[in-house]
């Protein structure tokens, strides 16, 4: 879609559009012309304005566009879904038209979840588009934040019905991440593939360092321009292998793989993932391991179901809790992170594990996170109740309850309270 590629009489009328536009050509027909994605509601206007200057400075032009983001939307889930895969096509849609009404020469995506980072790179691949992702939001002290909170709950030194207040004291005084355990190993990989710029993924938000990284952005998506250099010329089954490597090196999971399975068949590469344990069970259509590499494989005991983090560190905290698999449902949009580093603070890291329909920024115990559908969709999941037994195995990719379909069914009559409307 490079303008350069239209005839005389097109660039033209792109001229004088651009000059209608308050944005003279200078009589250069063949400037090149970058679309500026904000997926962010403009939460990091000093990474528009720095990627807007680096492209003029770099001689072409620079159109802006909004997107709705994806985390503005309600009672969906936060990462892969039945129900995100749909949202990624409307993604993938709105950018392949702008791209096209726009004749765009690339794309820099201003992004801060992996939903809205997967439509664009469709949209762009689709298009044959030069494309640069721009991540923001990333808050590498979080881990120490949670911590710090876990160790206060571990070692009793506040009491059970302070939680809530521990948990915003210290969970939430550097701002929540805005990236998800999934979105994390999106940035990763996308940056193996050289769809971000390196160090990209290390970058502290609202620092010089970021600020810097999209000044280069915009000089190298004004020189991918020049040589359409698109998502294809990227991904080749001649540098899969090495790029896989670094993508593992820097601590990737399975999980960004399967995301990235849809690019991989645009590209028209085949990725065998026999190799990876990805879990098949009747409660979700998907299911993510996001524990660390240290956690246990296996975990079988009865289920402890919550609807809140809050609730599961009161019982927690309260030696409620020796042993099973905690449920923490209608978590959609929620980190779960402080209740996994609690189970390990209080060393019950081998007899505890945790399953939820949330997202997991960190966690050192056995977690599955991002069961789809979720919750509130009234399926399986939602209908888990306590005392079931459930039995996770991540080394054969299962999970199984013993609890039959039939008695599922007629919970799912009675669950009045979660059903609510799904989008898509």
């Amino acid at each position: 879609m490079n303008l350069k590629t239209f005839d005389k009489g097109t660039r033209l009328l792109k001229q004088t559009d651009l000059v209608i536009n308050g944005q003279s050509l200078q009589g250069n027909t063949n400037a090149t012309v970058i679309g500026i994605l904000d997926c962010t509601h403009n939460s990091n206007p000093a990474i528009m304005q720095n990627l807007i200057c680096g492209i003029r400075q770099a001689g072409g032009i620079a159109f802006t566009f909004n997107l709705t983001n994806y985390n503005s939307l309600q009672r969906m889930a936060p990462a892969t879904a039945k129900y995100a895969s749909d949202y990624v096509k409307v993604i993938a849609s709105n950018v392949a038209g702008i791209v096209r009404t726009q004749m765009l020469d690339g794309i820099v995506a201003i992004i801060d979840n992996c939903v809205m980072g997967l439509g664009v790179l469709v949209g762009c691949t689709n298009t044959n588009c030069p494309v640069i992702l721009m991540p923001t939001g990333i808050a590498n002290n979080y881990d120490t934040s949670i911590l710090a909170a876990a160790g206060k709950i571990a070692t009793r030194e506040i009491k059970a019905g302070d939680v809530d207040q521990v948990v915003n004291q210290y969970v939430h005084q550097h701002g929540t991440p805005s990236h998800d355990t999934l979105t994390g190993d999106f940035y990763r990989l996308a940056e193996a593939f050289e769809l971000m710029l390196p160090g990209t993924t290390t970058a502290l938000a609202n620092s010089g360092t970021i600020i810097d990284l999209a000044n280069q952005s915009a000089t190298a998506i004004m020189q991918r321009a020049d040589d359409i250099i698109t998502t294809k010329r990227l991904i080749s089954k001649r540098t899969m292998k090495e790029k896989l490597e670094v993508y593992q090196s820097n601590g990737g999971s399975v999980a960004g793989i399967f995301l990235f399975s849809k690019i991989f068949d645009l590209v028209d590469l085949k990725i065998d993932l026999s190799n990876y344990p990805a879990l098949k069970t009747t409660l979700a259509d998907q299911a993510y391991v996001v524990s660390a590499s240290t956690a246990p494989l296996t975990m079988e005991g009865q289920a402890w179901v919550y609807h809140t983090p809050v609730d599961a560190m009161t019982a927690l905290c309260s030696n409620a809790i020796d042993n099973g698999i905690i449920v923490l449902q209608n978590c959609t949009g929620t980190d779960v992170s402080i209740v996994a580093h609690t189970i390990q603070a209080m060393q019950k890291n081998d007899a505890i594990a945790l399953m939820t329909d949330g997202f997991c920024c960190a966690t050192p115990v056995l977690t599955i996170a991002h069961i789809t559908p979720d919750a509130y969709a009234n399926q399986d999941f939602a209908n888990i109740q306590n005392g079931d037994t459930i039995e996770i195995d991540v080394t054969k990719g299962r999970i199984n309850i013993n609890v039959n379909s039939r008695d599922m069914k007629v919970r799912a009559k009675r669950n009045i309270a979660k059903k609510h409307e799904i989008y898509f």
